[in-house]
This record gives C-alpha cells, sequence and structure tokens, in this order.
C-alpha cells in the first residue's frame, strides 16, 4: 500500500512539475507569438500571401514539350512547340491527350493545396492572436499553453510550405508512356514534358477611357507585355437596367489595347480579355471583365454641327 501511495505520489509530483516548467515558458512563447505575427503574419504578409495566390489561381499553364538530346545550356535554349507540324504528326493524340488531363489534374492539386494552405495559415493566424489577448487578461492555463505551442509550430510550417510551393517548378510531368509511338522505323526522339506558366491578363483600368460612341481598351500581363500574343476581346452590349436581349461580339487582338467603335451613347457595356487559347492549354479559367458605360450625348449636343 505505502509503494502505491508513493507511486501516485511521486507521479503527481512529476505532473506538477511539468505544469510549472509550461507555465515558466509562457513569456518566451508569448515573445514568439508575436514575433511571428508582426513578420511573417503580419497584415502585410497576409496581404501578399492572398495576392500571391490569387496571381497563381488567375495565370494559365500550358504543356511544354523539351527534347532530352537538345537540352538548353546556358545561353541556348531549344524548345519544341506543339505547333512544329513535323513534331505534332509524330505525336500519338492520345497520348498528347493523356498528358494533357494529367497537366490538367496536377495544377489544380496545386491550386487547391495552396488555398488549403492559406487557410490554414489564417486560421493559426487568429487562434495565435486570441490567445495573446486570453494572456494579457490572465486566463492562459498550461493546456491552453501546450496547444498553442503546437499551433505555433504548425502555423509556421504552413507559411514555409506555401512559400516553397510557390517558388517550385511544376517540373517533368510522370508519364507512362512516351508521346511518339516507336514503330522501329526511325530513332525515336525523347522528349520531357512539363508545365509552364504564363501570368494573368488584366485590363488596365487607368488607361481604358470611354467616349460616347467608343471606348479604347488597355490591358497588360501582370505588368509585362510578351511579344507575339494573340488576345480576344468579347464584347456585350447590356440594357441600362437589364441584361435582356444582349448583343455579343468578338474581336481578336495582336496588340494590347483596341478602340471599340460604333457603339450607343448612354449605354452599359460588358468588356472582357483573354488570351487566345492555344493547343497545349492545360489550365486556364481566369478572364477579366469590366463594365463601362458610354456617355451620354444632349439632343442639343447631337444636332450641333461638326
Amino acid at each position: 500500500m505505502d509503494e502505491v501511495m508513493l507511486t501516485c505520489s511521486s507521479s503527481d509530483e512529476r505532473g506538477a512539475q511539468k505544469v510549472r516548467t509550461q507555465m515558466d515558458t509562457l513569456p518566451d512563447l508569448r515573445n514568439q507569438i508575436l514575433q511571428l505575427l508582426e513578420t511573417r503574419l503580419s497584415e502585410t504578409s497576409i496581404m501578399m500571401l492572398q495576392e500571391k495566390l490569387r496571381l497563381m489561381q488567375r495565370c494559365s499553364y500550358y504543356l511544354e514539350i523539351l527534347r532530352e538530346d537538345l537540352l538548353p545550356t546556358a545561353d541556348q535554349t531549344q524548345q519544341v512547340h506543339l505547333s512544329d507540324q513535323m513534331l505534332w504528326s509524330l505525336i500519338d493524340q492520345q497520348r498528347l491527350q493523356s498528358a494533357m488531363t494529367l497537366g490538367n489534374t496536377q495544377v489544380k492539386l496545386l491550386l487547391t493545396l495552396l488555398g488549403m494552405l492559406y487557410h490554414e495559415i489564417i486560421r493559426g493566424c487568429q487562434e495565435l492572436e486570441t490567445f495573446i489577448l486570453k494572456y494579457d487578461q490572465g486566463l492562459v492555463d498550461s493546456n491552453m499553453a501546450a496547444s498553442m505551442q503546437k499551433k505555433l509550430q504548425q502555423t509556421h510550417q504552413y507559411v514555409k510550405d506555401f512559400e516553397s510551393r510557390m517558388t517550385r517548378n511544376l517540373g517533368p510531368l510522370d508519364l507512362q508512356n512516351q508521346l511518339i509511338l516507336n514503330t522501329g522505323n526511325f530513332p525515336i526522339p525523347q522528349l520531357t514534358v512539363s508545365l509552364t506558366v504564363k501570368m494573368p491578363v488584366i485590363f488596365d483600368r487607368l488607361k481604358s477611357c470611354v467616349k460616347s460612341n467608343t471606348v479604347h481598351l488597355c490591358w497588360d500581363v501582370a505588368g509585362q507585355q510578351e511579344p507575339d500574343e494573340q488576345f480576344e476581346i468579347h464584347i456585350k452590349s447590356l440594357h441600362p437596367t437589364t441584361t435582356e436581349h444582349a448583343e455579343f461580339t468578338k474581336s481578336i487582338c495582336q496588340s494590347y489595347n483596341i478602340q471599340v467603335k460604333d457603339l450607343q451613347p448612354d449605354r452599359y457595356y460588358q468588356f472582357s480579355v483573354k488570351r487566345v487559347d492555344a493547343v497545349n492549354l492545360v489550365y486556364g479559367q481566369w478572364i477579366d471583365t469590366i463594365t463601362l458605360k458610354t456617355l451620354y450625348i444632349s439632343e442639343l449636343e447631337q444636332s450641333a454641327p461638326f
């Protein structure tokens, strides 16, 4: 009986010592949390994470094919485009479609993972802020301290994972079969298939302007302009109070601006811009859209001579 009591007493003492140790480290835990909240989880840092996620969600993703026997060197890049007619005739279309589907799946998984990490970071940030408030009110116990220590480590890891995924190369796709069938008639070029990213197309809302019968639209590619790009402009005419009987037109443009003419005064128009879809596009959901109203012209202005 005495041995049992001694064992219980020893266990209680270890538990009490563990609690005292956790409570003694509370100031240090508070400082660690505050440091994270003021640096990588600051309001500015969270906004930057959100903007990075939004940018990735709006990007366009393409299948890129490289010949392994012509790998890029430091001063040379040899890219095999899908528009190459000779290569196109050699590629098995069913295997190409499988590669496109795999690429689409990989992009969706990446975007889903980034979204999940971002939401976990936000939730962790909120819980850590709540802990600081309770600590300052003297409402923290040892169990809460242990829980927040784990939450601090988890949230820090989520931030690291998010940032590493943002900078990681999408890398070569792990295809089950080469894109070119081996018929035995000629040597088969070995191809590496990976994903490449293009930044989203966004209207420049400051440069775009409206007149009574025309609208001048400008756009860019996340602050950059790439040569030889083609864009698809959609124009929808809207009634001032309803979208019924809307008229729709489409234009193809190779520049970064367009003048839309022959519009009606005092009318709402919806404009959208996107890249012309390429044969190697595997994922691209973003289409930028703006609604503008042409200027009103009074009867006096309409009858005035030019």
